[in-house]
């Protein structure tokens, strides 16, 4: 691979994740600014669930459909397992949900914020667990940081 990709690539794969949340901090200001400040509740609630959860589980979904070795490899485990497809497609359902978050209110929401708290508290246990009983401190598992 080229370097100079590689040199770019790896600020995205570090802090990929500050992308939507830096777009969700401007887009809840613009609204709160531009709208009513009174609906600032709504309005940052819908930007989280559209923005910082929808389209940022939506694309770490597409990453693990077809990036699924790399991804793998990423976290510290095994390559080639079919996890990392079934998983791809469960972050794009849960991505797609916070999506339409930006259309649908109400009851939607509840839904889309009980599936992904799980889905993610779920995510987190399996890493915690992991790095006790494997050792396992890749960035991809352990957060942004490298444990050496």
């Amino acid at each position: 691979m080229n370097s100079t990709i590689k040199s770019a690539k790896k600020p995205l794969m570090s802090y990929g994740v500050y992308i939507p949340f830096t777009c969700f901090i401007i887009f809840s200001i613009i609204d709160i600014y531009n709208v009513n400040a009174q609906d600032w509740v709504n309005y940052v609630l819908s930007n989280l669930l559209g923005i910082a959860l929808g389209y940022q589980m939506f694309f770490f979904g597409l990453g693990h459909i077809f990036f699924g070795d790399r991804i793998a490899e990423y976290i510290g485990w095994q390559k080639g397992s079919p996890f990392q497809y079934e998983l791809g497609f469960a972050a794009v359902g849960i991505g797609t949900l916070g999506i339409l978050c930006s259309w649908f209110s109400g009851s939607f929401w509840l839904a889309t914020i009980i599936v992904s708290s799980i889905f993610m508290w779920g995510c987190g246990i399996g890493h915690i667990r992991d790095m006790i009983k494997n050792k396992n401190l890749n960035a991809g598992s352990a957060g942004f940081f490298q444990i050496s």
